[in-house]
């Protein structure tokens, strides 16, 4: 993939994780953090899965499920946010993996 159609592809990518975001900060939820922590930590782990997306080349759903799991448990394990919310992320990612794979490829 050159580097135009590699550019367009992550940025079509982070579109998708946006939207994934947007749903789960839209979501009723209950926890300690207010709604703008969470979407700061949020929006810092879209350009982290974006960026280990970016470098992964072929992303199976594997290696999605994978990057998801290792960018979120870090915010988890750093108490940024709780381990409910770290579950409701990484559920809500895993289950836009077809729409991810469908912006990396165009």
């Amino acid at each position: 993939m050159d580097k135009e159609k590699k550019g367009l592809a992550i940025g079509a990518t982070v579109g998708v994780l946006a939207g994934v975001i947007a749903g789960i900060l839209l979501a009723p939820k209950s926890g300690k953090e207010t709604r703008k922590d969470i979407a700061d930590h949020m929006h810092e782990m879209k350009d982290k899965i974006a960026k280990e997306l970016e470098n992964a080349g072929e992303v199976t759903k594997e290696a999605y499920k994978k990057i998801v799991e290792k960018i979120v448990n870090v915010y988890e394990t750093e108490k940024k946010i709780t381990k409910e919310d770290s579950k409701d992320i990484i559920e809500k990612l895993d289950n836009n993996y077809e729409e991810v794979k469908k912006a990396i490829k165009k």
